[in-house]
């Protein structure tokens, strides 16, 4: 019996394609086990338990008994579905905890791409509770609780400087791509000449928000250079590798290809030559919601700009 435990946890841990990092076990973490074995585990050892660290997806595991609040006695995760006025069957996050049942309705429908994950990442002793969907066409949306279900908070996001919102929030445009290092890594749409997938790494801070480690987005050198800019104009750019402030101010001349590299969101763009240069735009919001580099619209500084959506 305790091999069969052990063998299940193991499968647990390596199974997670979502996780990118597991950091060393701290004794005081909750346990987690798959919710059919339940009976089987309460009865084993505490040395029988595993142990696990930071966020692990549970998706594959449902319903899953879990010690959420570390007070030694199981909770028990599920996904439902529930269905509005529209007729169309969405996902809702079920928490049982003794004779009492909390549950959050996430709007997700549900046959689009979602995932379900617990884990300690402020290493309070409490698993926090994390949850992604695709509203539609890669437009995912995450949502946090705390061990009870209650929502947590994400700090406004600078890409929301396009559109005007400054507000804390407990729902946050972007996809779960794992965890590493006690922080959640993000991947979020960029829409900045063109729409650019980027990642960065957020963190559960003691206020109880999530707030960025780094307002850059990096995005993937390689996919970015399979579909370059191409310069229509001459334009002002400066030597600047990412994280730096602005340098000196060189031109991109008319047929220039470049290759973007990351993004702060809401004012700076940097990117690499086909010829290996680095350098960083800088761009103003316009009114109607495109960019404007040295006044002149985005659209008249490259010849294609691949938005999507």
């Amino acid at each position: 019996m305790l091999r069969y435990i052990l063998c299940l946890a193991g499968l647990l841990l390596l199974g997670c394609g979502h996780v990118r990092a597991v950091a060393p076990e701290p004794a005081s973490a909750p346990a987690v086990y798959e919710a059919q074995t339940l009976s089987e585990a309460e009865d084993e050892d505490d040395e029988s338990e595993r142990i696990l660290s930071h966020c692990l997806s549970i998706l594959d595991r449902l319903p899953c008994s879990v010690d959420l609040d570390g007070d030694g006695t199981m909770e028990k995760l599920d996904l439902v579905t529930y269905t509005e006025e529209d007729g169309y069957p969405r996902w809702a996050i079920v928490l049982t905890a003794g004779e009492e049942e909390k549950r959050f309705e996430t709007e997700i429908p549900c046959d689009m791409p979602h995932d379900l994950w617990v884990g300690d990442l402020d290493e309070d002793g409490a698993y926090e509770i994390f949850f992604h969907g695709d509203m539609a066409s890669d437009d995912y949306l995450i949502f946090g609780f705390r061990h009870d279900l209650a929502p947590l908070l994400f700090e406004p996001d600078e890409r929301a400087a396009r559109w005007g919102g400054d507000q804390i929030d407990s729902v946050f445009a972007g996809a779960i791509e794992g965890f590493e290092d006690g922080h959640i890594v993000i991947e979020g749409a960029v829409d900045m000449l063109g729409t650019h997938w980027g990642v960065r790494n957020y963190a559960l801070g003691d206020d109880g928000i999530i707030g960025p480690v780094s307002t850059v987005w990096t995005f993937d050198e390689e996919v970015e250079a399979d579909r370059p800019l191409t310069v229509a104009r001459e334009l002002t750019a400066y030597k600047a590798s990412v994280r730096r402030d602005p340098g000196e101010a060189f031109l991109l001349e008319s047929g220039e290809k470049i290759i973007p590299l990351a993004s702060d969101g809401c004012s700076r763009l940097w990117f690499a030559t086909e010829k290996g240069k680095n350098g960083v735009l800088l761009l103003t919001p316009d009114e109607d919601a495109s960019w404007l580099i040295d006044g002149v619209p985005e659209a008249d500084c490259f010849a294609d700009l691949p938005y999507s959506g």
